[in-house]
């Protein structure tokens, strides 16, 4: 190993200089090198500890990934605003755009910080659907789908979401169930939807491709709940399914 005259510290003979300062090497242990000089490439204590230091908790690293989300939608709230200004000399498309990336925002943004509170959560992202679409449909100064179309679809899926977080919150074991659960869910949102589009549309109460998603869901869901009461059992599904 050889020593560097100006610091001290100790690298490969290989290098004819120091890798740190530029000094020459010397095969002399230096006056530095009894000053607390460190070998390179080693650990560095001192930076160890001040890292140690400034470890963050989790509520410090939530509190980050909110802020660079915040200046990630900030910019581009402004960039596409700034652009509309730009190309038509007004607000126009922009108008459609930024409800759509303030929504985004909260759905994206406020998981982080309520990640342990989800009804609180729910309470705050769910009225944000409905208010998004009507300022969407709102920004041309008349409001026509919304009320028909937006509004009822938007509370049926709110209502589904709220039914399916209600009851997996309540399960102690979670596992297939949880996407059993999800599949029901599913399919009894595709049954409101068509009930709404053939209210809409001034067809015949006829319940159609909703049907064949239930059918489909319903012993997909069924299957999974077994499966999961099975496993849950602990037992063998090499038996079970004669593997």
């Amino acid at each position: 190993m050889a020593y560097c005259e100006g610091c001290g510290v100790t690298f490969p003979d290989s290098k004819a200089r120091c890798p740190l300062c530029g000094s020459s090497a010397t095969e002399a242990r230096p006056a530095a090198a009894e000053a607390g000089g460190l070998d390179f490439p080693g650990e560095r204590p001192f930076f160890a500890e001040v890292l140690a230091k400034e470890s963050l908790t989790r509520r410090q690293r939530r509190l980050i990934y909110f802020e660079v989300l915040s200046i990630v939608f900030g910019s581009a709230l402004f960039i596409t605003i700034l652009s509309d200004l730009i190309a038509n000399r007004g607000i126009t498309w922009s108008r459609y755009s930024s409800p759509a990336i303030c929504w985004g925002f909260l759905l994206v943004g406020m998981p982080i910080l309520l990640r342990r509170h989800p009804w609180i959560l729910f309470a705050i992202l769910a009225p944000t659907l409905p208010l998004t679409l009507f300022l969407l449909d709102a920004v041309d100064g008349r409001v026509e789908w919304f009320l028909p179309w937006a509004l009822p679809i938007s509370c049926w899926l709110i209502g589904c979401i709220a039914g399916m977080t209600g009851i997996v919150s309540g399960i102690r074991k979670r596992g297939l169930n949880v996407i059993a659960i999800a599949l029901l869910f599913t399919a009894l949102f595709c049954v409101g939807l068509e009930a709404a589009i053939n209210l809409n549309s001034g067809s015949r109460p006829v319940f159609a491709w909703s049907v064949i998603v239930t059918l489909a869901a319903v012993p997909a869901a069924g299957m999974l709940l077994y499966l999961h009461y099975r496993i849950v059992r602990q037992a063998s599904l090499a038996k079970l399914f004669r593997v």
